[in-house]
C-alpha cells in the first residue's frame, strides 16, 4: 500500500434498498472498516435499515424518497442536512443511489466514486457522464473489464475492490453425522428465479431415493404457485419454505448444500455468505460473478434445466468427499480473495487518491 499524507477524507455513502437487500452484511463490514481506517463517514439512504449502521462516530441521515414531483425539494432538504459539515467525497453504492450522490457531490463539489454491482449499474455509470466521475468502484473482475473495454473508463479510474465478509474456520459441510442433507435456497419467489425447477429437481431425486431436506429462503408473488406444486409433487415432508428475516447466517450454519437456480440481475451476498460459512455452492454461471469456479469452488450448472440440476445435486449428495473438498476451497478463496480489512484498505486508499490530487491540483494554481 502506497505511503499518503494524512488527508482528512470526509465521505457520504449513498445506499439505497438494493444495496442492502444484496450488500447487507457487505456494507456493515465496510462501514467499520473505514472508521478504523479514520475515514470520517456519514449514510445517507432513504431506506430505513440504515439507522441499523449508524454505529459509533457514523451518522445516519434518513431522507424521504425522491419520486416526483416532490424530488427536488427532498434533495434540498437532504442538502441542508449534510451542509454543518460538507462532504468532501460521496460514494454511490449502486445506481439507484447514483441520483442522489451525484446532486450531493455537485452541491459541496465533492469528489464522486460510483460503485457498480451489476450490468444495469454500469449502464446507469455511462449515462452519468464521465467528467463528473472521479473513480469507478468494480465489484468482480468481469465487471472490471466491462468499463475498460465496453465503456472505455480508464484503467486508472477503476478499482477492482471485491466485497469483504469473515470466513468460517472450517468448511460446514455434510460435517453433522446422522442428519439428513440440508439444502438452502434463498433466490426469490419470482418469475426466472428458477425455483420451481429447483423444486421439479427435487422431485427427480426423490424418485431416485435421496432423501435431504430443502429450505426454500425467499419470498415473492409466486408463493401460492410454489406451494401447490410442493403439494403436486409431493414433496411437502421435504421442502419448508423458511421465511428467515433478512440474515442468512443462521440458517448458512446449519446447511450443507447453497442452491442459487438462477443467475441474479444483480451482485448479491448471498453465494459470499454460503461460500464463507463453508457450504459447497450449486449455482448457474454469472456475466459478472468471478467467485465461482466449476469443480473448485462451487459446482456452475451447464443448463437451466431441472434434471442438470437434480444431477449436480445427486452427484454431490452421493459424494460427500468431494462436496467438502469443494466447500473447503470455497472457505480459501474467501479468506484470500474477500478479506475485510482489504475491502476496507482499498477503498480507503481509493478516497485518499482522489483527495490527494485535489490537494496537489489546487497547490498548483
Amino acid at each position: 500500500m502506497t505511503d499518503r499524507p494524512p488527508i482528512a477524507v470526509s465521505a457520504v455513502l449513498c445506499m439505497d434498498h438494493e444495496a442492502f437487500d444484496r450488500l447487507g452484511r457487505v456494507l456493515r463490514h465496510l462501514v467499520v472498516g473505514l472508521v478504523d481506517q479514520t475515514i470520517h463517514v456519514r449514510l445517507v439512504s432513504a431506506d430505513s435499515r440504515v439507522k441499523a449502521l449508524s454505529l459509533g462516530p457514523v451518522q445516519a441521515v434518513l431522507h424521504k424518497r425522491l419520486v416526483w414531483p416532490t424530488a427536488g425539494r427532498r434533495v434540498e432538504r437532504l442538502l441542508d442536512d449534510l451542509a454543518p459539515r460538507a462532504p468532501t467525497l460521496v460514494h454511490a453504492i449502486t445506481s439507484a443511489s447514483y441520483r442522489v450522490g451525484c446532486a450531493i457531490a455537485e452541491a459541496f463539489d465533492a469528489d464522486l466514486v460510483l460503485q457498480v454491482t451489476s450490468l444495469s449499474d454500469c449502464d446507469a455509470m455511462a449515462n452519468v457522464g464521465a467528467q463528473r466521475v472521479g473513480r469507478v468502484v468494480a465489484l468482480t473482475a468481469p465487471l472490471k473489464r466491462i468499463l475498460e473495454e465496453q465503456l472505455k473508463v480508464p484503467p486508472d479510474r477503476v478499482d477492482l475492490i471485491r466485497p469483504g465478509i469473515m470466513a468460517s474456520k472450517s468448511a460446514c459441510c455434510f460435517s453433522r453425522s446422522n442428519s439428513l442433507p440440508t439444502i438452502l435456497c434463498p433466490a426469490p419467489f419470482t418469475r426466472g428465479s428458477g425455483v420451481d425447477r429447483l423444486i421439479e429437481a427435487a422431485a427427480l431425486l426423490r424418485k431416485k431415493g435421496r432423501e435431504f431436506m430443502l429450505f426454500l429462503l425467499g419470498t415473492g408473488m409466486l408463493e401460492p404457485a410454489l406451494r401447490r406444486l410442493i403439494r403436486e409433487r409431493g414433496l411437502s415432508s421435504c421442502i419448508t419454505l423458511a421465511r428467515p428475516s433478512g440474515d442468512l447466517t443462521g440458517a448458512l450454519h446449519s446447511g450443507d448444500i447453497f442452491v442459487e437456480p438462477s443467475a441474479r440481475p444483480g451482485f448479491s451476498d448471498d453465494i459470499l455468505q454460503a461460500m464463507s460459512a463453508g457450504l459447497v455452492i450449486v449455482t448457474a454461471p454469472s456475466a459478472f460473478g468471478d467467485c465461482c469456479s466449476d469443480d473448485e469452488t462451487a459446482v456452475v450448472l451447464k443448463k437451466n434445466k431441472a434434471d442438470v440440476l437434480a444431477d449436480a445435486l445427486r452427484a454431490l449428495l452421493d459424494d460427500p468427499p468431494r462436496a467438502q473438498r469443494i466447500a473447503a476451497a470455497g472457505v480459501e478463496h474467501i479468506r484470500a480473495h474477500h478479506a475485510v480489512n482489504t475491502m476496507a484498505e482499498q477503498t480507503a486508499e481509493a478516497y485518499r487518491t482522489l483527495a490527494l490530487a485535489r490537494a496537489t491540483f489546487s497547490l498548483k494554481e
